[in-house]
């Protein structure tokens, strides 16, 4: 049976990997290119159709590997070719969004007709639009997805391998060995898809390959209501990647008062582009992201229900800070779109909608945090029976508890912080403010009801929980940012001379200023204990002594003298260090305030 899938899968992936070369010359030679345009993303003429090779492996494979199933499945296969077709045209003749928004309708309705359904414990007339909402959303996302190289190939193939997992753990997926053979059709495209590509997969392959992803992962989900919860979170899990970018595409073009089918370089990868990641360590990272949900996914038919309903919890709230994060960075580049008389006021209004949004979500996810921290320590002080007696005392208790927390958590101003500059006094606050909502909770729990068969354990479990979600809620953001400012492209490279407060400061605002173009690669100071010490993850070097040679070995092109104090004679000394060096200096007077450039430039 391994062997039997293994050659379901190798066989489509070498068709593809043969197919595409040739897709690709015969585009080449008849002018089907796409060209760089202004709202995307590759600068040069690049093949377009590859979505011909995904499918004709695909289909071959199905065709005469197994064709029993494929005459099982007519359904599929009819929807699925007809969606590819109509992507071929587009790829030619540009159709209108609401044409192919009404193409992906029919193509649903096609799978609909043939039997292909939700099979969920509701009444068929709801679970029809239902179903068509899922296929047309998933086709959709895909379509939008094919932004960047590498990334709607690569996420097609993982998703597709991760429902063939699940479609052998869950349930007896009917479609589950299409879901194998299509990884293998989408992985031999990403050779030449992956940056810089050498071929793209055009509307053909995205609406093929999201219609296919869509009918795949609705196939196998069962009635019993039991399975409910499976059936309706592992598919969303597995296809993460493409419905969050989608919905921040659509959440952040309604704010900024564009057509959501309007193109832009507006997407989740173009973000992380511009924050600083290479467009390989993007699609990387949304790889890593969608391997991450489909574990989490797959760990359904594994671990305890409750619990990896938590982590998965926890990770939808990372991606949502992830897309807060890069909304923020959306809103502050935006400034520029904007015609100059309404400038102001555009900006002002878009900055306050985010921030009003996000104070919103700040309180849904405390909520969240509250009763998982209350429910988990139930589970982790009781097991057995007596978890389920003590369970009876959540229900009766949750909803005081969260009403006495959120109510604290509102008097004293935990929403009033920004995320982005949280620092060792904020995360004080945040103690004391959970400290004091928990002691609220027992004091309210025992004038009301005397705290009779209440375990004092469960409560200080709460606390420690409650504490640490806060907190790790809180810093996530700021991390986020640590992560891209180091992540980003490297300028020009710098040197700090004083490694004290004022040093420490300046790479804070090095790494929180893009605009700057600095890269900081160590400090200097004369101070020999300070030497091999590291500040903000940069080292100090050496002292002014081995000046030239560090300039000379790190490619330096410019000092920044990080010591206010500094006297007169000690400046002049280092000015002539830069100018026998052959670098600019810059000397800093406070946090901002620097001195006007000074070349060194001698005759």
């Amino acid at each position: 049976m391994v062997m039997q899938y293994i050659i379901y899968f190798i066989v489509p992936f070498v068709l593809s990997l043969i197919l595409t070369p040739v897709v690709r010359y015969f585009a080449l030679r008849n002018g089907l290119v796409a060209f760089p345009r202004p709202d995307r993303w590759h600068r040069e003429p690049t093949a377009i159709l590859g979505g011909i090779g995904i499918y004709f492996a695909f289909i071959a494979t199905v065709v005469f590997i197994f064709p029993g199933h494929f005459q099982n499945k007519i359904g599929f296969f009819c929807g699925a070719t007809f969606l590819f077709l109509v992507g071929l045209a587009d790829d030619k003749f540009h159709f209108k969004p609401y044409t192919k928004l009404f193409t992906q309708i029919l193509a649903g309705c096609i799978a609909i007709y043939f039997g292909i359904i939700l099979k969920l414990p509701f009444d068929n007339f709801i679970l029809i639009p239902l179903t068509l909402l899922w296929i047309v959303g998933v086709t959709n996302s895909f379509n939008l997805l094919d932004n960047i190289d590498g990334l709607a190939a690569g996420i097609a193939g993982i998703s597709s391998l991760m429902l063939f997992f699940s479609s052998q753990l869950f349930s007896n997926n009917p479609l589950g060995l299409f879901a194998l053979a299509l990884s293998g059709a989408a992985f031999g495209f990403l050779p030449y898809n992956f940056n810089p590509a050498k071929i793209f997969m055009g509307d053909s392959g995205s609406m093929f390959l999201g219609f296919s992803l869509a009918v795949i992962s609705i196939s196998g989900t069962p009635r019993h209501l039991s399975n409910l919860l499976t059936a309706i979170f592992v598919p969303v899990l597995i296809l993460c990647v493409p419905i969050f970018d989608t919905l921040f595409v659509m959440i952040l073009r309604t704010i900024n008062g564009k057509k959501i089918y309007e193109g832009g370089k507006d997407h989740t990868s173009h973000h992380l582009v511009t924050l600083g990641l290479t467009p390989r360590k993007t699609v990387f990272l949304l790889y890593a992201i969608s391997i991450s949900f489909s574990l989490i996914a797959i760990s359904y038919s594994r671990l305890n229900m409750f619990i990896i309903s938590i982590i998965a919890f926890l990770a939808i709230v990372i991606l949502l800070f992830l897309g807060i994060f890069l909304s923020d960075s959306a809103s502050a580049s935006s400034k520029n779109k904007y015609d100059k008389n309404f400038h102001n006021f555009n900006n002002t209004l878009l900055n306050a909608v985010i921030l009003h949004k996000r104070r919103a979500v700040e309180v849904l996810l405390d909520l969240g945090l509250i009763c998982i921290s209350y429910s988990s320590a139930y589970f982790l002080r009781f097991d057995g029976t007596s978890l389920a007696v003590n369970l009876s005392l959540t229900r009766e208790s949750l909803v005081w508890i969260i009403i006495i927390k959120m109510s604290v958590f509102f008097a004293f101003g935990l929403y009033r912080g920004v995320w982005r500059y949280i620092s060792i006094s904020d995360l004080f606050t945040i103690f004391k403010v959970v400290s004091l909502a928990s002691v609220a909770s027992v004091l309210f729990l025992t004038f009301a009801f005397r705290f009779a068969d209440y375990s004092r354990a469960v409560f200080f479990l709460d606390w420690i929980l409650l504490l640490f979600l806060v907190c790790a809620s809180r810093i996530s953001f700021r991390a986020l940012g640590e992560f891209f400012s180091r992540a980003r492209v490297k300028g020009m490279n710098v040197l700090i001379y004083g490694a004290g407060d004022t040093g420490e400061m300046v790479i804070r605002e090095i790494k929180r200023n893009k605009a700057l173009n600095y890269n900081p690669v160590g400090f200097i100071d004369d101070d020999p204990v300070k030497s091999g010490n590291r500040i903000q993850g940069i080292t100090v070097l050496g002292s002014r002594e081995e000046m030239k040679f560090l300039v000379s070995a790190n490619d330096v092109k410019e000092l920044l003298v990080a010591v206010p104090s500094m006297d007169v004679a000690s400046f002049s000394e280092i000015v002539k260090l830069c100018r026998e060096c052959g670098i600019s200096y810059r000397r800093v007077k406070g946090i901002l305030d620097y001195d006007v450039d000074e070349k060194f430039a001698q005759g």
